[in-house]
Order: C-alpha cells, then sequence, then structure tokens
C-alpha cells in the first residue's frame, strides 16, 4: 500500500482544523466571559466533534460516574503517535518496569522514541471551574495550531487530560450558577455536595479509592497509561496571590524519591517563569502546601514515581468578577501556613457588590517576587493564568523529553534496587523487603482482603506465599499476602501500610513548630485494624509466590445446624450479612463466650434467604450437628434517620456512603423533617453527622444565602429531638455535633477539647490508638485494642448524673501513648479520656462519638462502633449477653 506524500497529508489535516469550529462559534461566546460556563456534556459533545475532525485527537468514555455521566478523557498527539498510541503506551509500561525490568535495547528504544506523557486533571472541585473552560482553549489550539512551538509539543509529548475529574460537579455547579444568575445569589455555592458522596473530599480518596471517579482515574494512571507527570489545577482562596505553582513547601516525605521533589521544582518553576514572562503577577511557591502528606491528587503520584504538580489560581465567584481593594506595595507580611488555600474553605459570603479587603501579604521576596495588590479578578484571568501554565508545562516536557524519561528510568530502577537491598526511605533506621499481611491471624480476615484489594487497586503488585514460612523468627501459614518491594510502587506501598512520623518545621531556632496544613496520618492497616508487618531480612529464596491477579472476595466461615447459621461477628463486613437477613425477615441474634471477645452472630432462616445473604462471599461451612447454642440477643433492623444540613457536610455525605455500602437502609431529615417532631414514630436512630452547633441550629444566614436553604434546625428542631429520645429515640452525635448534646442536655459528661487553644491541642488529622470496651453491645464485634482516628474532635470527662441516667464509656484512649501514627500536640490532654460515650436516659439513648468513626470511609477499625449503636437504638434495653433479649424481633 502506497503512502501519501507528506504534503498531501499535511493538507488533509489543514482541512481538518479548518472545519473544526473555534470555541467562541459553537459555544456563542468567549470561554472565561464574564457570567457565560460551558457545561460539562457541552464540552464532551465540542471533544468530541473536534475527535472527529482531527488526527491528533481521541475521546475515550471510561465509562459512567456516580450520576452516570460519562467520565471522558482526551489524548492528544502528533497523528503519527495517535495511530500507534498501544505501542507508546507499551513504551511507558517498560518505563515503569511493568512484566519485569526493560532490557538494555527496550531501555535504549524508551529513550529515543518514547514520548513526555502527562497527564493532567481538571475541576475536581467543582466551584473551582475555570480549568474546565481552560482546556476547551487547551484542545482547540493543539488541534488546529500549525506552529513549531505546537508541533514541537505534539512531537514530544502525549497529553491525557480529564476536562472534569468531576463531571457530575461541573454540571451541578454550572446549573446552579445559571439559575440564580443576576439575582443576590448569583455566584453562591450551591447547598448540596458537588460530589454525591465525597464533596471537597474527592481528592482526598485517591489511597482508599472509594469513589467511582477515584477508581477510574487510578485505573488510568497506575494499570493503563504510566504518564511520568501529573498535574492537578485547582483554585484557591481569592484575597491573595494569584497561582501557586511547584514546589510546596516542608516538610518533605521519607518514601519519596528525592529526584521526585527537585522534578517538581523544575517542572512547577517552568510554569512559573513561563507567567512572568506575561507579566503576570501574583505568583508564589514553598506556601501553604506541604510535601508530606499522601493526599490531593497529583501527589499520590509521588509515591509512584511520576512527577505531581498542583496549580492553585485565585477564584472568581464562579463565572462573576470579584474586586480587591488595592494594598500599598511593599507592606504587609506573609500570613501564616497552615489552612487549605482553596476556593471552598475560604469563599467569603460578602454580597456581590461588597469589595474584597486588600491583600495583606504584598512584600516581595524570592518565592514571591511580584505579589498582587488588588484590582479585578474574572473568570477569564483564570483562564489565561491556567493557559499560560499548562503550556508552559507541556513546552517543558517537550523540551526535557529524553532528560525526563531518563531520570523517571532512574528512579524507577533505584527504587527496585534499594528494594532488593531493604533501604527504601532514605531516612529509615530499620530495613524492610516487603510487608507481609497475615490472614489467619487478623481481628477481621475480610479487613486483610479489602486492604489488598485497595492496594491492587493502587498498582501494587501482591502475591500469596504457597507454603508456611518463617521470617525474622516469625511462622506465617500459607495464604500469607507478600508485597516484594522489588517493584516500582514499593514507597507506595510501604507508604501506606507504615506508621507516618511527621518532621516538625521549626523557621526559626526558638520559634513553636509549625502546625501541618493537612492529615498528617493515612496508614490503611491500622484504619482498617489490619496487622501488617515488614521483613527485616530478605524473604527465603525458596518461598514460592503466586501473584494476585484479581481483588479477593471476602471470606465467611460458618458452622451450620439445620436451619440455622452461626458465624463470627467481627467486623463491619458481618453487618452486611446481618442486614441482608434481616431485611429479609430472619432471626438473627448475637451471643458472646464469657470472658472472649469473640462475637457471633446466629441465624435462623430459610436456605434461599441464607444464600441471598451471603452471595459474594467465599463461604466455608462445617457441620455442627447439635451443637450447644447460647441465647444470644436478638437484632432487628433499626429504622435510621440521617440529619442533612444545607452546608454541603461532607462528614454527612460520607455516613451516607457508609450506610449504604454496608446495606443500612436510612432516610435522609432535613432541617423541616426535624422540626415536625414526631420522630420517634418512624426512627430509632437519627445520626447527627460532624458539625458546629451553631451550624445545625442557625444554618445559613446570609444576605447570598437562597430563601429555601436558609436557617438550622432551630429551637424547634431540638425540642424535636429531646421529645424523639424522651419517647425511646437514640441520638447519635458524631464529632462536633457532640457537643449540641452535651450543651443542650444535663449530661453527666464535660467535653474538654474546646476548653484547650490551638497552642495546647492540635491534631489535623492522626491516628490514634483506641481501648474499648467489647462487653458493651456497642463493643461487640471490635477488638479490644483498636485504632480510631482523630482530626481536633471532641474528648469527654465523665460527671455527676442523674441516678435515672447509665453512662458507659465504649471507647477510651489509653493512659500512655495514645498517638499511634501522625502529628499531635498535647497528647497529654487526651489520656485515659472517653473517646465515645453511651449513655442510656431511660427510655432513650445517646452516643457521642468523640472521634469520626466513618471518617472519609477510611477508618474500617471503627465501623462497628457506629453499626451497633444503630443495632442497638432498636433495642429497648438491651439484655447483657447469655440472658433473654428483652425486645425480640418484629
Amino acid at each position: 500500500m502506497k503512502r501519501l506524500p507528506a504534503i498531501f497529508l499535511a493538507l488533509a489535516g489543514l482541512v481538518g482544523a479548518q472545519s473544526i469550529p473555534t470555541p467562541e462559534q459553537f459555544f456563542g461566546f468567549r470561554i472565561g466571559a464574564d457570567k457565560r460556563l460551558a457545561r460539562y456534556d457541552k464540552i464532551v459533545e465540542y471533544f468530541n466533534q473536534v475527535a472527529g475532525r482531527s488526527d491528533r485527537v481521541r475521546v475515550r468514555n471510561l465509562g459512567p460516574t456516580t450520576n452516570g455521566n460519562p467520565f471522558v478523557i482526551v489524548e492528544i498527539s502528533a497523528p503519527e503517535t495517535i495511530k500507534n498510541l498501544d505501542h507508546y503506551k507499551a513504551l511507558e509500561r517498560k518505563l515503569y518496569f511493568q512484566s519485569g525490568a526493560p532490557t538494555q535495547a527496550e531501555r535504549d528504544e524508551i529513550f529515543k522514541d518514547g514520548k513526555a506523557v502527562v497527564f493532567i486533571s481538571n475541576n475536581i472541585h467543582s466551584t473551582e471551574i475555570g480549568s474546565s473552560q481552560m482546556a476547551i482553549e487547551m484542545v482547540y489550539r493543539l488541534a488546529t495550531e500549525d506552529s513549531p512551538y505546537i508541533n514541537k509539543i505534539l512531537n514530544n509529548v502525549i497529553l491525557v487530560m480529564a476536562p472534569s475529574a468531576n463531571p457530575d460537579g461541573q454540571i451541578l455547579v454550572t446549573n446552579w450558577y445559571d439559575e440564580h444568575l443576576n439575582t443576590p445569589y448569583e455566584g453562591t455555592n450551591p447547598p448540596v455536595l458537588y460530589q454525591a458522596y465525597a464533596g471537597h473530599d474527592d481528592n482526598r480518596d485517591l489511597f482508599l479509592l472509594s469513589q467511582k471517579e477515584s477508581r477510574m482515574t487510578a485505573q488510568l494512571l497506575w494499570h493503563d497509561w504510566f504518564p511520568a507527570i501529573w498535574l492537578d489545577e485547582h483554585q484557591q482562596g481569592n484575597n491573595g496571590p494569584r497561582i501557586f505553582t511547584m514546589p510546596a513547601t516542608d516538610p518533605i516525605n521519607p518514601n519519596v524519591h528525592p529526584l521526585i521533589y527537585r522534578l517538581n521544582t523544575i517542572f512547577g518553576q517552568a510554569q512559573a517563569a513561563a507567567l512572568e514572562a506575561e507579566n503576570k503577577e501574583g505568583i508564589i511557591y514553598n506556601a501553604t502546601y506541604t510535601n508530606f502528606w499522601e493526599g490531593a491528587n497529583a501527589w499520590s503520584g509521588w509515591w509512584h514515581n511520576e512527577v505531581g504538580l498542583l496549580t492553585e489560581v485565585a477564584s472568581a465567584r464562579i463565572a462573576t468578577p470579584v474586586v480587591q481593594r488595592h494594598a500599598a506595595a511593599g507592606g504587609g507580611s506573609p500570613p501564616e501556613q497552615g489552612r487549605p488555600g482553596d476556593a471552598e474553605s475560604r469563599r467569603p459570603p460578602e454580597p456581590l457588590d461588597e469589595p474584597l479587603p486588600p491583600p495583606r501579604d504584598v512584600t516581595p521576596r524570592t518565592e514571591y517576587p511580584r505579589p498582587w495588590l488588588g484590582g479585578m479578578w474574572r473568570l477569564r484571568d483564570i483562564v489565561d493564568y491556567e493557559l499560560i501554565s499548562t503550556f508552559a508545562l507541556l513546552d517543558a516536557a517537550a523540551d526535557r523529553r529524553e532528560t525526563l524519561l531518563r531520570d523517571i528510568y532512574s528512579i524507577n530502577a533505584n527504587t527496585i534496587e534499594r528494594g532488593k537491598n531493604g533501604e527504601l526511605g532514605y531516612e529509615d533506621k530499620q530495613n524492610a523487603y516487603a510487608a507481609l499481611i497475615p490472614t489467619t491471624t487478623q481481628h477481621d480476615e475480610n479487613e486483610a482482603l479489602d486492604l489488598v484489594n485497595r492496594l491492587m487497586l493502587g498498582g501494587v503488585e501482591v502475591s500469596r506465599a504457597r507454603k508456611d514460612f518463617v521470617e525474622d523468627g516469625e511462622h506465617y501459614a500459607a495464604g500469607t499476602y507478600v508485597i516484594p518491594f522489588t517493584q516500582v510502587f514499593a514507597r507506595y506501598a510501604k507508604d501506606l501500610l507504615e506508621k507516618q512520623t511527621y518532621p516538625e518545621v521549626h523557621r526559626a531556632p526558638n520559634a513553636p513548630a509549625e502546625a501541618p496544613y493537612d492529615v498528617t496520618a493515612w496508614s490503611l492497616g491500622m484504619q482498617f485494624g489490619v496487622k501488617t508487618v515488614f521483613a527485616k531480612t530478605a524473604l527465603p529464596v525458596d518461598l514460592p509466590l503466586e501473584p494476585v491477579g484479581s481483588a479477593p472476595k471476602f471470606v465467611l466461615s460458618v458452622e451450620k445446624s439445620p436451619g440455622v447459621w452461626r458465624f463470627p461477628y467481627t467486623g463491619a463486613q458481618s453487618a452486611v450479612v446481618v442486614n441482608r437477613l434481616l431485611k429479609e425477615g430472619a432471626k438473627v441474634s448475637i451471643s458472646k463466650a464469657h470472658g472472649s471477645d469473640l462475637a457471633m452472630a446466629e441465624v435462623s432462616a430459610k436456605p434461599d434467604v441464607w444464600a441471598r445473604a451471603v452471595a459474594g462471599f467465599e463461604v466455608t461451612a462445617r457441620n455442627a450437628p447439635g451443637a450447644p447454642r447460647e441465647l444470644g440477643t436478638v437484632l432487628r433492623a433499626p429504622r435510621v434517620g440521617l440529619y442533612q444540613s444545607y452546608m454541603a457536610n461532607m462528614d454527612e455525605g460520607w455516613t451516607r456512603w457508609i450506610l449504604e455500602c454496608y446495606e443500612f437502609p436510612y432516610t435522609t431529615l432535613h432541617n423541616k423533617d426535624i422540626q415536625d417532631g414526631n420522630l420517634h414514630a418512624h426512627f430509632d436512630a437519627i445520626i447527627l453527622p460532624d458539625a458546629r452547633t451553631r451550624d445545625m441550629i442557625d444554618g445559613q444566614n446570609f444576605a447570598s444565602t437562597v430563601p429555601e436553604y436558609k436557617g438550622g434546625i432551630e429551637e424547634k428542631g431540638v425540642a424535636a429531638l429531646k421529645e424523639f429520645v424522651a419517647q425511646g429515640g437514640t441520638l447519635i452525635a458524631l464529632g462536633e455535633a457532640s457537643n449540641l448534646l452535651v450543651d443542650r442536655w444535663p449530661l453527666p459528661v464535660k467535653e474538654l477539647k474546646r476548653t484547650l487553644s490551638r497552642e495546647q491541642h492540635y491534631a489535623p488529622g492522626t491516628i490514634v490508638n483506641l481501648q474499648v470496651d467489647t462487653s458493651h453491645p456497642m463493643g461487640w464485634g471490635s477488638a479490644a485494642d483498636t485504632y480510631g482516628f482523630y482530626i481536633n474532635s471532641p474528648f469527654f470527662q465523665l460527671t455527676e448524673g442523674f441516678s435515672s441516667q447509665k453512662i458507659s464509656v465504649v471507647a477510651r484512649y489509653p493512659n500512655n501513648d495514645v498517638n499511634a501514627s501522625g502529628w499531635l500536640r498535647g497528647e497529654e490532654y487526651m489520656r485515659g479520656r472517653a473517646a465515645v460515650v453511651a449513655i442510656e436516659m431511660n427510655p432513650g439513648k445517646m452516643v457521642l462519638f468523640g472521634i469520626r468513626p466513618q471518617h472519609r470511609a477510611q477508618t474500617h477499625a471503627t465501623l462497628p462502633l457506629l453499626f451497633n449503636a444503630l443495632y442497638w437504638s432498636a433495642e429497648g434495653d438491651l439484655a447483657p449477653m447469655g440472658s433473654p433479649a428483652s425486645v425480640q424481633q418484629q
């Protein structure tokens, strides 16, 4: 087959480019124009049209989002590259040592012919909408422009881009903005979460990988494309710098290869330099965001040996301009670091016509040479800053293509070599050759299986031992999961499984330690309650390992007698089986041998009901005819109400996610539903997610609040909750919501956290040790010693109460060593204090969770405490184990 001459190919490309409408022609307005937004579905329609007329662009739909919208990515490169994407993808996989280390010849081919693969994720935070608009102009230029500059990028780079990493939210925010255009509510945020469950936490989900969007992103990044660079484009508050570029600030994480931090600086400063060259103001680096935590989107790439970049551009009010009063140059001082700079957390509620105060940080310095002094700021400014910085990254990647590939190869080879020698983490005192996850010795084997699955979703290679073995003097059974550190993502596995030690930063010799920017502990092993072990010596050379190819199924070990099944009630997955059984009317009871922490569920049901309840589990059953049956506590399905305010509460979203995942039916309650009263006629338990008392009672009452979303439960709602408890209902308060109960009821509890200053006590996100009373109904199935997540939450001291009240400490902090992982200031104030308190009011109950037992859906170890509180609500005064239940199943 003859190939067409290059001149004809060029002419064909020119005709295609000329047939592509400009963004302004297609959308009917200039991108970034005041008060105009392109909605996600229209953006996808445009990109499909561009791809249909350009041989440089390909559009792929990775699957449906949470709300059923397409999760689209765009792949862009030179026409010859697009035709052979599978070839270049194979080179990139080899660069990341997939299916083994590349040979010398393969390595040379990667350096010679490989491309700089750059992934860009936009608009994961939906009100930070500018990057979804910027992507339109970027794609148009790359698809149509025939210049040396663009051709250099196309010939050396493969761009993989998500125009919105949260399509559902982009649509929701666009609709909300358009609906309230030219009203007093223009430019406000929606009163609901813009990711159905995670809201603004959606970029905190890149290691748990619970949400559909997170899983599709992980599949693209660490199973499909393996990009060398990942840029995540955000917006921040609108009263300071105009844009943050990399590098971020101290401290650094020892599990990240040092060259990644260097490359972050090189490419981040290439972006900053391009902005300076365009005479843009307010460009800052080395501010606010730290190099330590395994948190926001692209930064999770660091542990995957990817350059991970963040930009944060100052916000408008969605697409409505803002005005900031001018400041005098050279005055002021840099603000304190430590709190988020995103648009969601700093958006002020001022009326639209009210200018912002002048910027406080106007001191020129190395990381901020030309401060922003104030003025008008528009959506178009956001688009311009993002276009300049994004093209600058692509340009730098094109210029450094071969150097980048050599650097990434070096990082990957070094990771494997250090893993082979047990030397990962350049500050470690201990060797670590592999991570071991036993199954037979866990409190809940299913959590170990779930942990393995999460690691595999993140690209980690996991194997199982095919025979018993001894490592560091300890015996491990066949079937133990083994994660060798001779793999490129070993740094990621190690970081997710080990204890975090946050390195304190002191800006001056006698200055106090700076508070961390965000979460300082995330170990999934601890949060899942799974014991993980690091091999301190090399694994036995004769140990046969079988790669795990797919997610392991949850297991259930069952004792069976005619019409009766018994299984360990040991963790969150147990609740799935229980809830399925209760839904179908089966009789379920919980019993517990005296002196043992092990609780057992006993089921009386028809075989088909049992089969449906255990669907999806790998069931191992043994016959136990005539086995002694202990008289236990009969459960019934709790009627659950979940309070949802109009303040877009992420803790409420995660609670909804957890209830749905573990199959607890629930009803959402808004302010009026609470105020209407008669709650106990419909609910056994009402959950109040983490929120301040004033937010629950008063809600939002700004001039810019849409009237139907104003207010909270108000005093009428508090009275209805009091009536609910007085009639026998159970009120469950998570985190700071506990203060509403402490303040408005005569409870024998004092909340201590709010009596301490930030200088005395502070924890932006720490894993703590917990001691659980497993004899209490709320402690059934939990481990006696476990872990919880603490994030500046309440903790309690018991005081004198009424004789009609019975108070129990369900979980407490130990007398020593409260901090299990991360950074905690003022640990001494928590020692020996109550973390979870249950109060029986005769007839109602209250449960105060100082910890957030379902925090970001990560804290599996404490989920049973929440689930048992729900089961407990469906009973009267629960009988102790071994005596007849006080309330029989309905």
